[in-house]
């Protein structure tokens, strides 16, 4: 028997459901300004060593 792990959209930890995927989530439910941040803030941390 075979399962799939769950998706989590990382900027607002809701799980997809079956039928939606990642980068439609991404595209129709935030807006662009807030997807920005999130890059910034991940890359902030890997780079700079900050807490998101």
């Amino acid at each position: 028997m075979s399962t799939t792990s769950s998706v989590f959209c990382y900027v607002c930890n809701e799980e997809m459901v079956l039928d939606e995927d990642l980068e439609h989530h991404l595209v129709y439910q935030h807006k662009p300004r807030e997807l920005a941040k999130q890059l910034v803030a991940e890359w902030q941390a890997d780079e700079l060593g900050e807490a998101v």
